[in-house]
């Protein structure tokens, strides 16, 4: 049976390869047959788990501690870069504030899918990044706020109290992205933009900071997922610490197939419906995202005890490589907002080696530790 699915889903991988490429050779054909031609043919062995919970340890110390400091320190950099654009209303200071923008973007993408401890505490994976937004609510409150007169004295303690739609990177863009930005941030124009961005900036990195003072070792989630303990709020046994991994994983792969790539992809893809298009940062969103989940199924260890670590590292290389080749093309979109012949034919490979990375998850990895993960958030939504 096992034999037969995997020969199946290398024929819809092929099929899907042919149908794609549509662009110049090798840009993605490649990928996709490398990625369906590694599937083994043979059925799962439960993994022997460690039992020192050696995994749980280098989630902590090598994944979470880290993407939680980097994202601290940018967040606090772009506070910085807003205070300085507001004061010195130049050019130069709002280019070092777009590119700060950009790093903060990026660091907070490398830990988005780590939907567990303190990003989920206090609402802050929705106040960082509230997206979808598909009834433009945040648009409609930015400009109110914007004409409201108390904006150009706005407070993070201010923008702490509002709406999601109003707290974090999604708001922050419209601000710095925006056709009138310039007018609004170095030519001295009186309008509330500038404080209104600086709050939100300082808002983005008081959560920064919270979380990453989340991820230290004596933070009480963190204490339980390196030591379970019958009766703890968080973690009771070792299988409820992997659980939780493990399902990390899989929802993160679901979000960035079905929601982030999905959106750009297929008969209804268009630019504006994928995250963070204003500002160009779609695609190294979604790098940093698939980098992270390979960091939390690879550099755990959990990839090396279910024996797909070189296969779930090819795949994640894979992909990684076609995100390089999408950033490489001059356009992404045409003059009338499509996406290019080269685009759409990059993309839709993307999304099959993408997929191909959730099955050898989904069907081997969770079957081969013998785990059942938790409950997806993000189904319903």
């Amino acid at each position: 049976m096992f034999l037969s699915h995997t020969l199946g889903r290398q024929t819809e991988l092929l099929k899907h390869a042919f149908h794609a490429c549509k662009c110049k050779p090798g840009y993605s054909l490649l990928g996709v047959l490398s990625v369906a031609l590694v599937l083994p043919f043979s059925g799962p062995v439960r993994a022997a788990v460690p039992e020192d919970n050696d995994f749980a340890n280098r989630a902590v110390h090598q994944v979470y501690q880290p993407a939680a400091e980097r994202f601290s320190q940018a967040s606090a950099q772009l506070l910085a870069a807003a205070s300085d654009s507001c004061k010195l209303r130049s050019p130069e200071a709002l280019d070092t504030l777009l590119l700060r923008h950009a790093q903060a973007v990026k660091a907070f993408s490398a830990l988005e899918l780590y939907r567990t401890g303190p990003l989920l505490e206090e609402n802050r994976q929705n106040r960082l990044f509230y997206w979808p937004d598909k009834r433009r609510v945040g648009e409609r409150q930015m400009r109110a706020l914007l004409a409201d007169a108390s904006a150009a004295s706005l407070t993070a303690d201010d923008v702490a109290g509002k709406s999601v739609a109003l707290q974090g990177f999604p708001a922050l863009e419209r601000l710095l992205h925006g056709k009138r930005t310039p007018l609004h941030f170095s030519q001295g124009s009186d309008t509330p933009d500038c404080q209104v961005a600086v709050a939100i900036a300082e808002n983005i990195d008081a959560m920064a900071t919270a979380i990453q003072k989340g991820w230290q070792d004596d933070a009480p989630q963190v204490m339980s997922l390196l030591k379970p303990e019958p009766g703890s709020e968080f973690y009771r046994i070792e299988e409820e610490v992997l659980r939780s991994l493990v399902t990390q994983i899989l929802v993160g792969v679901d979000v960035i197939q079905d929601r982030k790539l999905s959106a750009m992809s297929g008969e209804q893809a268009n630019i504006k419906a994928a995250p963070l298009w204003r500002s160009g940062q779609s695609l190294t969103m979604i790098r940093s995202n698939l980098e992270s989940l390979r960091a939390l199924s690879v550099d755990t260890g959990l990839a090396a005890a279910t024996g797909l670590e070189n296969e779930l590292a090819f795949e994640f290389r894979s992909a990684d490589g076609m995100l390089q080749k999408l950033l490489e093309l001059p356009e992404l979109t045409d003059g009338s907002g499509e996406f290019t012949a080269d685009a759409e034919s990059l993309l839709r490979s993307l999304m099959a080696v993408v997929d191909g990375i959730r099955y050898t998850l989904n069907d081997r990895f969770v079957a081969t530790l013998g785990i059942s993960p938790g409950f997806n958030s993000e189904d319903g939504d």
